[in-house]
C-alpha cells in the first residue's frame, strides 16, 4: 500500500469529493472493470490492505465481483464493510461498500452507493527548504508533548518525524488537541489532528514517523498551508527544470538525474 493511497483512504470519503453524476460513477466503476486496473482493498477497521481486480460489474443486480486477494482471511462474516481505492488516470477513486459472500475466486460486494475522486492537486506534498522552519511542537490528551521535525506538508496534514515518547506511544487514529509549526514568513499555526499512521520505532532510528490529517483547521490557516505548499511545488519545479521556457537547446537529462539534483538542493 503506497503512502498517497494510506493517506487518501481517510481523506477521500467525505462529500465534498463525491462524484455527483450517477452516469460517472458508472463509468468509473465500469473503467476499473473494462482496463483491468489494480485496487486496493481494505476491510473496514484493519490497517492490511490487499490488491484486487474488480471481475465483474452488475448495476442492475446490485452488486460488483472482485477477485479474491492472495492472502486474504479465509472467514469473513457477510456484511463485513470495505473500502476499494484506485488511480484511474492519476485520479485517485474509491468507493465504500460491503461483503455480501465470498464464493470459490470472487467475492461479491454490493453496488456502491457513492463513488468519490481526489484529485492529484489535492494530495502534493512537499518537502521544507532547509532554511524553512521545521519544527513541530505535538500536544497530546493526557501525555506530555512531543516536539519533532516537518518532513513535508501537504494541504491536508503532515508528516513528522518525533521523538519517541516518553509515556505513552502514539497509535493510530489517536486524537491530537493541538499541532503547532511555523511556515515560511508566517506566524506559528495552532490546528487540531489526528494521527492516520504511525511507522513503529526502529532500533538505533532517530525517533518515529507520523502521518498527521488535518482536523478542521481555521479557513485562515488551511489557505496559508495551501499556498506554502504551491509555492514550494513551484520551487521543486523550477529546481528541476520542468515547464519552463528555454532560449538555449535544454541538454537532455534523465529524470532520474532531475530527481538527484533536487535532493541535492
Amino acid at each position: 500500500m503506497t503512502e498517497q493511497l494510506h493517506d487518501a483512504r481517510h481523506r477521500l470519503f467525505d462529500a465534498h469529493y463525491r462524484v455527483s453524476s450517477s452516469l460517472r460513477a458508472a463509468h468509473i466503476l465500469s473503467s476499473l472493470q473494462r482496463e483491468h486496473i489494480f485496487c486496493t482493498f481494505w476491510l473496514e477497521g484493519r490497517s492490511t490492505s490487499f490488491n484486487t481486480l474488480l471481475l465483474e460489474v452488475r448495476e442492475t443486480d446490485g452488486w460488483l465481483g472482485v477477485d479474491v486477494p492472495p492472502n486474504f482471511p479465509k472467514v469473513v462474516p457477510s456484511g463485513s464493510a470495505i473500502a476499494m481505492l484506485a488511480r484511474i488516470d492519476g485520479i485517485i477513486s474509491g468507493f465504500r461498500s460491503a461483503i455480501v459472500r465470498i464464493e470459490g475466486d470472487v467475492v461479491t460486494i454490493r453496488y456502491p452507493d457513492a463513488v468519490y475522486q481526489l484529485q492529484r492537486r489535492q494530495l502534493y506534498r512537499v518537502p521544507p527548504t532547509v532554511q524553512d522552519p521545521d519544527q513541530v511542537e505535538i500536544y497530546r490528551q493526557g501525555a506530555q508533548r512531543v516536539m519533532g521535525r516537518m518532513q513535508d506538508v501537504s494541504a491536508g496534514g503532515l508528516r513528522i518525524l518525533a521523538s519517541c515518547p516518553k509515556d505513552y506511544p502514539f497509535r493510530q487514529n489517536e486524537v491530537v488537541p493541538q499541532l503547532i509549526f511555523t511556515l515560511r514568513g508566517g506566524k506559528s499555526l495552532h490546528v487540531p489532528a489526528i494521527i492516520r499512521f504511525v511507522e513503529p520505532h526502529r532500533p538505533g532510528a532517530m525517533g518515529v514517523m507520523l502521518g498527521v490529517e488535518f482536523q478542521n483547521p481555521p479557513a485562515a490557516d488551511q489557505e496559508r498551508v495551501a499556498q506554502y505548499v504551491q509555492a514550494r511545488d513551484r520551487e521543486i519545479l523550477r529546481v528541476l527544470g520542468i515547464g519552463l521556457h528555454r532560449s538555449a537547446k535544454a541538454e537532455t537529462v534523465s529524470w532520474k538525474n532531475l530527481i538527484k539534483r533536487w535532493w541535492k538542493t
